[in-house]
C-alpha cells in the first residue's frame, strides 16, 4: 500500500515547518539546549495549539490523530526541537481519550489546551507495558520509573498499571520526585520519577487494545522523529559537499562521497516508508499495527543512526566542533535509538508476536 498524505496533512506539515522555520531557528536551539531548559519549547507548542493534536473535537482537542501527530514529530525531529513534554502529553491523551471517565475527559480537554501538563508515566528504558498489580496498595501507588518524557515540571503523571484490567491512574507532581536526566542531547528532557505511597485518583479502566495503541503511538512518533533528524542531515551534508571544494573541485563529485550520501539517502526514504506505514496502521487500527509500529521503530532508529556517523564522517573535521549545528540532530538520533526500546527489543517483540521458536537441528 502506498500511503501519502492529504492535502490537510500536508498543510499541517508546512504549518509547522513554517513555525519552527521562524521560532525555532538554529540559534534559538542552541540557546535552549545550552540553558537545559524546554520551557520556551513547551510554550511555543502551547500556543499553536500543538498540544491538542491527536485528541478528537468533540473531546475538546485539535483533531488528528497519529498521522498528524507523526507528522509533527517529523518536524520536531528535523530542528532538533526540544518536544519531550509534548511527546509525554501525546501519550497521555491516547489514553485519556479512551478512559471513558468525566475525570479523564476532563483532564484531556486541559491538557489540549494547555491549562494542565500531564505526562504518561512510562519507563523510557523498555517497551512500554503496564505496571504490574503490585505497584499499587489500596490505592496507594509506589514505583521508580527512568528516563519519562517530559516528567520533570509536569503538573501530573499518569501510571498505566495492570489490576482488574489496565487501569489509568493520576498521581499529582508534588507527590513524585522527579529528577531531570543530564543527558549528551540537551535538546531531551527525560526525568527518574520516584512513587513512594503517592494516593493516586482513579481516571478510569483502559481496554488492553486501548493501551496498545498508546504504546504503538510511542514508537511511531520517536521513529518520526529520529527520520525528521535523519533526513535534515542529509540535507546539510549535501549543501556542505556541495560547497566543500578539494583540489579545485566540490567534494561532492568524489565517487566514495557520492556513494556514502546516496547510502544516506536509501536509509532515509527506507524509515519514511515505515514510519508512513505504520502512522496509518495504528492511526486505522489495521491488523498488526503494534508489529509494523515497531518495525518503523526498528527502521528509522536503526538507520538514523548510521545516518548521523555518515553525515559527521563526511563532513569531516568541522562537524565535530560544539559550535556547528550537526550536533544538534546527530545526538538527537541516538537518543531516539533507545527511547521506549530499542531495535533489538521491538525485533524480539515481532518474533514474539509471529511466535517464531528457535530450533536446533541435529548434525551428524
Amino acid at each position: 500500500m502506498r500511503v501519502e498524505l492529504s492535502d490537510e496533512q500536508e498543510f499541517l506539515r508546512e504549518a509547522v515547518a513554517g513555525v519552527l522555520a521562524r521560532d525555532a531557528t538554529p540559534a534559538r536551539v542552541r540557546e535552549w539546549a545550552d540553558a537545559r531548559d524546554p520551557t520556551a519549547a513547551d510554550e511555543l507548542a502551547i500556543r499553536q495549539g500543538w498540544a491538542g493534536i491527536g485528541l478528537a473535537e468533540e473531546l475538546g482537542g485539535q483533531g488528528g490523530g497519529i498521522i498528524e501527530l507523526a507528522v509533527m514529530a517529523q518536524e520536531l525531529g528535523a530542528t532538533a526541537t526540544p518536544w519531550d513534554r509534548l511527546l509525554g502529553s501525546a501519550l497521555a491523551l491516547q489514553a485519556l481519550g479512551v478512559a471513558g471517565t468525566d475525570a479523564g475527559g476532563e483532564l484531556a480537554a486541559a491538557v489540549a489546551d494547555g491549562d494542565r501538563a500531564a505526562v504518561l508515566c512510562l519507563d523510557g528504558r523498555r517497551l512500554p507495558a503496564p505496571w504490574p498489580e503490585s505497584v499499587l496498595d489500596a490505592g496507594a501507588v509506589t514505583l521508580s520509573a527512568d528516563y519519562v518524557p517530559g516528567a520533570a515540571g509536569a503538573d501530573l503523571v499518569l501510571p498505566v498499571a495492570a489490576d482488574d484490567g489496565v487501569r489509568l491512574l493520576a498521581v499529582d507532581a508534588g507527590q513524585a520526585i522527579a529528577t531531570p536526566r543530564p543527558l549528551v542531547d540537551h535538546t531531551r528532557s527525560l526525568a527518574s520519577v520516584e512513587l513512594t505511597g503517592a494516593t493516586a485518583a482513579e481516571l478510569g479502566t483502559i481496554a488492553p487494545e486501548g493501551f496498545a495503541r498508546a504504546a504503538a503511538t510511542s514508537a511511531v512518533l520517536v521513529a518520526a522523529d529520529a527520520l525528521g533528524a535523519a533526513a535534515r542531515l542529509l540535507e546539510m551534508t549535501v549543501a556542505y559537499v556541495a560547497d566543500r571544494r578539494q583540489f579545485g573541485v566540490p567534494v561532492g563529485s568524489f565517487q566514495a562521497v557520492k556513494h556514502a550520501a546516496a547510502m544516506m539517502l536509501v536509509d532515509v526514504e527506507a524509515a519514511r516508508s515505515a514510519v508512513r506505514y505504520a502512522s496509518w496502521a495504528v492511526d486505522s487500527g489495521a491488523p498488526e499495527a503494534t508489529m509494523w509500529a515497531s518495525i518503523a521503530k526498528i527502521h528509522a532508529c536503526g538507520s538514523a543512526p548510521q545516518v548521523a556517523d555518515r553525515a559527521l564522517f563526511l563532513h569531516g573535521a568541522i562537524g565535530y566542533t560544539w559550535e556547528h549545528d550537526l550536533q544538534f540532530c546527530f545526538k538527537r538520533t541516538k537518543s531516539d535509538e533507545l527511547l521506549f526500546g530499542g531495535p533489538d527489543a521491538h525485533r524480539d517483540r515481532i518474533a514474539d508476536g509471529l511466535e517464531l521458536v528457535a530450533t536446533l537441528t541435529p548434525t551428524g
